[in-house]
């Protein structure tokens, strides 16, 4: 009987984490579109404006459904996703203080990403093959 392929290589508790991370903060980024419907406009141009403004969060949610298989691809994903985001809001000297929030998770769950993939251990949880022959 073959054995199942491992999805991630790093800490599988770590990248749930990440991956749950990821989901808050793309309901993050959405939180900020519902101003659109106070606003005294058509149906249909309360629509466009809550997609236009949930790019980034509609970006974020094909990330994470791309990080559920291939975390670092992901990770550099978010990294250009937060270098974007830098020269979209206008380079480093036009940015506000709380915009740096939004581009510095993304980057954050990139890196965390990345680090995970990269330089932590495998940990699953359940002991190898190996493990159990030594004892």
């Amino acid at each position: 009987m073959k054995t199942p392929k491992k999805l991630t290589r790093g800490n599988i508790y770590f990248s749930w984490g990440l991956r749950g991370f990821l989901l808050l903060v793309g309901l993050f980024f959405m939180l900020f579109s519902f101003d659109v419907f106070s606003e005294n406009i058509s149906f249909w141009q309360k629509v466009a404006g809550f997609l236009i403004h949930n790019v980034f969060a509609f970006y974020l949610f094909g990330v994470l459904y791309l990080a559920w298989k291939n975390e670092h691809y992901a990770g550099f994903l978010l990294l250009a996703m937060s270098i974007f985001m830098i020269f979209f809001f206008h380079g480093p000297s036009g940015i506000r203080e709380g915009t740096w929030i939004m581009i510095i998770l993304p980057f954050l769950v990139g890196v965390l990403f990345l680090t995970n993939h990269y330089l932590i251990k495998p940990k699953n949880g359940r002991p190898s093959k190996s493990d159990s022959l030594s004892r």
